[in-house]
């Protein structure tokens, strides 16, 4: 029957099992994943209308410069408006020609307006594009903030839970001798898995190996505290 500081060591081993589970959820919540996923969506998107968003910043900058024409019209043909009924012009000659330019310019002003329709017009389809990837944005960012509540909430249980086992294996290992500790610490840090198991029927519970009728002799034949390791995979044997 094992002596207690061995149930100990493999209750200390079931701690630093669930503590590397812990970590390891921590860090590979496949929250993360679903997260990364859904920015990865988003960016492709951005990236997908990136020539709308040119062109319509293409046709912003147009319908601005369209703008200013037309309000540069305007103020010229207010002024030669003003000229004409002002009486400062009386010259039959040039209240023609100024007649003439006023006409000519309401014409220009009217072109440049039919520019600025069909530029409204193109902008108002692209506008359409991006209102639609920006939804989409959108709804990812929402599903996003929504996993993250969701991710701090498991977080913060794990932090919880973390702190409890640490708790229970502080209280464990004390229970430990130094000596046995130590050699319990050099084989986790130069093997993988399990290296404090059970030994049952003969068989290693780490790698689930028969030891030979021989080897489960002499092991029976030593005291309650020596200890003993599993010829196939090195792990220490609870007896």
């Amino acid at each position: 029957m094992a002596v207690e500081q061995f149930e100990n060591l493999l209750r200390t081993q079931e701690l630093d099992t669930r503590l590397a589970q812990i970590e390891h959820a921590r860090s590979n919540h496949p929250i993360f994943a679903k997260i990364a996923e859904l920015r990865t969506h988003s960016a492709e998107i951005a990236a997908g209308v990136q020539d709308e968003r040119e062109e319509r910043h293409k046709l912003d900058r147009e319908q601005k410069r369209l703008d200013d024409e037309v309000a540069m019209i305007d103020a010229k043909r207010a002024d030669i408006e003003a000229k004409l009924y002002d009486g400062s012009v009386t010259g039959t000659k040039d209240l023609l020609a100024m007649q003439e330019e006023s006409k000519n310019l309401g014409a220009h002003k009217a072109t440049v307006e039919d520019a600025e329709l069909e530029i409204m017009e193109q902008a108002e389809a692209l506008q359409g594009v991006l209102d639609k990837a920006q939804s989409e944005i959108d709804a990812d960012d929402a599903k996003i903030g929504e996993l993250e509540v969701e991710l701090g909430g498991i977080l913060a249980e794990l932090d919880v839970e973390e702190g409890q086992v640490k708790a229970e294996r502080a209280g464990v290992v004390a229970e430990v001798p130094e000596e046995l500790l130590a050699a319990y610490d050099k084989l986790r840090s130069s093997q993988n898995g399990i290296v404090v198991a059970r030994l049952v029927g003969g068989a290693c519970q780490a790698c689930h190996m028969s030891l030979s009728a021989v080897t489960v002799d002499q092991i029976g034949k030593l005291g309650p505290e020596a200890v003993v390791h599993c010829d196939e995979c090195g792990a220490m044997l609870v007896r």
